[in-house]
């Protein structure tokens, strides 16, 4: 009879030793290449997603602006005159508010990109023209996802 076989398999010694340096370098290598590129598209798409920050803070001044009007028969003139409306900034902070008045039945609403939105070069302010029943979205329609 045959003494049974006790021979071990073949074993690289790496294989014991785990990944060597090169491998983990070129690892991090790909990993960083693929972070770089996928970035800007990232950053762009949060530039975006807080727009909406802006056209939500300047669709409650709208709001506001409908209520002032149908008490006193015209458009406020200031932020402060619209009670639980709105404020200067908007819900997020990544705007600023301002209120133009154009007169007892016109007024502009314009949303300015803060710091923390500075990122965004397309739009970096959003405004909405009201002259009487006539509302216009600028700058575009892009902007404020229409």
């Amino acid at each position: 009879m045959n003494p049974p076989c006790t021979a071990q398999p073949l074993r690289s010694p790496r294989s014991r030793h785990g990944l060597s340096l090169v491998e983990v370098a070129i690892t991090l290598a790909v990993i960083g290449v693929l972070g770089a590129a996928a970035m800007p598209t990232f950053l762009e798409q949060l530039a975006r997603s807080r727009r909406v920050d802006a056209t939500a803070a300047l669709q409650r001044l709208q709001w506001g602006q409908e209520r002032f009007r149908r008490v006193h028969g015209r458009y406020a003139e200031r932020l402060d005159q619209l009670v639980g409306s709105t404020s200067a900034r908007s819900a997020a902070g990544h705007y600023r508010i301002e209120l133009r008045s154009g007169g007892p039945d016109s007024y502009e609403a314009v949303a300015r990109a803060e710091p923390s939105q500075a990122l965004d070069r397309e739009c970096p302010v959003l405004s909405l023209q009201v002259n009487g029943a006539l509302s216009q979205f600028r700058p575009n329609g892009r902007c404020w996802n229409l």
